[in-house]
């Protein structure tokens, strides 16, 4: 009876162990949750709208064309700083966000004063495109 409670007792250790194991290791995406407020308003508002139906006129495969999930996210906001790491700091609805930018995009915000409204487009968590309004 012993030897069979013992077995028990450590096939549940080994049930609850790969349960934790895999609750822990479940696929998670930090970055969505930083921009889904940003991507909600932006959705909202139509700034995606016509991406795809310009390549589709062009004559592009579907292959070619460039998808809703790929296509780069347009925001407005307030510029508020650029990092030594060659991140920027932008002012959202949602609070302050940082983002990768290239070195010429880094060198063409360097001069700016906080405060300064932009339009910036990004994919993921770098700027692509970024101008004053």
């Amino acid at each position: 009876m012993k030897n069979k409670f013992v077995k028990n007792l450590s096939l549940a250790a080994i049930v609850l162990s790969l349960a934790i194991l895999g609750t822990a290791c479940g696929s998670s995406n930090s970055n969505s949750v930083d921009n889904s407020a940003v991507n909600a308003s932006t959705n909202a508002a139509g700034d995606n709208t016509g991406d795809n139906s310009a390549a589709a006129n062009n004559g592009s495969s579907a292959n070619e064309a460039v998808s809703e999930d790929n296509a780069p996210t347009e925001v407005e906001a307030v510029f508020n700083a650029i990092n030594a790491d060659k991140t920027v700091e932008i002012e959202t609805g949602v609070g302050p966000l940082t983002y990768k930018v290239s070195a010429e995009l880094a060198d063409k915000v360097s001069q700016w004063e906080k405060g300064t409204k932009v339009k910036y487009q990004y994919k993921e968590d770098t700027i692509t495109a970024i101008d004053k309004e």
